[in-house]
């Protein structure tokens, strides 16, 4: 009886040790991910000939890989300064221009 007492004790103790307060983002399960917008995109690996419309802004925030981006012009992968281009005919893609003048191509989500 007694180690059983000892026993719910350590477990009530041990519950109490798990609360923490939850990260400004939660984690990433979709991979390459930026917000534009207040959309969210995620990197397809399609190759697809598209032309560029016009410039919509740039990467304001570049946040851990791990994390899925919640804000405005954030991205998980995407550096700060990466200009970020509509695709002409095509409302659901975007396209980011990389330092080394690599274009990857994003999709609208849900």
């Amino acid at each position: 009886m007694k180690r059983l007492i000892v026993l719910l004790l350590c477990v009530c103790v041990l519950s109490a040790c798990g609360e923490k307060k939850p990260a400004s983002y939660e984690l990433c399960g979709y991979g390459d991910m930026m917000v534009v917008n207040d959309k969210e995109y995620v990197k397809v690996s399609i190759e697809k000939k598209l032309t560029l419309e016009k410039k919509i802004g740039s990467i304001k925030e570049k946040i851990e890989t791990k994390y899925h981006p919640v804000k405005d012009f954030t991205a998980n992968t995407l550096a700060e300064g990466t200009p970020i281009y509509s695709v002409k005919d095509h409302k659901d893609y975007l396209i980011a221009q990389t330092k080394d003048n690599r274009y990857l191509l994003y999709e609208k989500i849900n």
